[in-house]
């Protein structure tokens, strides 16, 4: 596995100020170098070159900071799928496959952001900032799958296809995918990834 990322995203979406989003930097380079047990408010400042005293000044705590970078990094996640999805012209299907091919592009699928999006993952479970980010994402996330393929039940006239159903199963489908190649690249290739999705999209219009 991978232990640290080649080249991890800056955050793009409603931008912090810059020394707050210094900090969140540093965090997700932390969490993708050390891990979440490792991470801690000192090696977050020192990543960031920053004092102790300007974490303090921005978040109660590190849980805190933490979840505020899950928080950046899921909605920039969600932006660049909806960009790429809104700049596809086509029927559903073909933004539905516009939407899993992003899923697949080189910036998403980054082995470097394993053990940070696991690091959020591990804490969701024990930290109820994380649990209500990854809640409050996951929603978003879900929404709009749901979104294309209520499109695609439209389209396709499907009256007893339940999206939210449909939607949660392509969604495990791609966290599935993207868990096993970041665990080992050789396992399948992002073609492969799209083509296996695209196979599962197609038995469910088929029905």
């Amino acid at each position: 596995m991978s232990t640290g990322p080649t080249a991890l995203p800056k955050f793009r979406r409603q931008r912090p100020d810059q020394r707050r989003r210094v900090l969140m930097d540093a965090t997700l380079q932390c969490l993708a170098t050390h891990g979440v047990e490792k991470t801690s408010v000192r090696t977050i400042c020192e990543t960031a070159g920053v004092s102790i005293g300007l974490v303090n000044h921005y978040y109660a705590s590190k849980e805190a900071l933490i979840a505020d970078v899950y928080r950046q990094l899921a909605d920039d996640l969600l932006d660049t799928l909806k960009t790429r999805v809104a700049a596809t012209a086509g029927d559903a299907r073909t933004r539905l496959i516009a939407f899993i091919r992003a899923s697949f592009a080189p910036d998403t699928l980054d082995p470097g952001l394993l053990r940070v999006w696991l690091a959020f993952w591990t804490m969701t479970l024990s930290t109820p900032a994380i649990a209500a980010v990854h809640t409050r994402t996951y929603a978003d996330y879900r929404r709009f799958l749901e979104h294309l393929l209520g499109e695609l039940a439209a389209e396709c006239a499907f009256p007893r296809l339940t999206v939210r159903q449909a939607a949660i199963g392509l969604n495990g489908l791609l966290d599935g995918l993207w868990v096993e190649w970041c665990l080992n690249p050789e396992t399948f290739t992002p073609d492969e990834g799209i083509a296996l999705c695209t196979v599962w999209l197609d038995g469910l219009i088929a029905g």
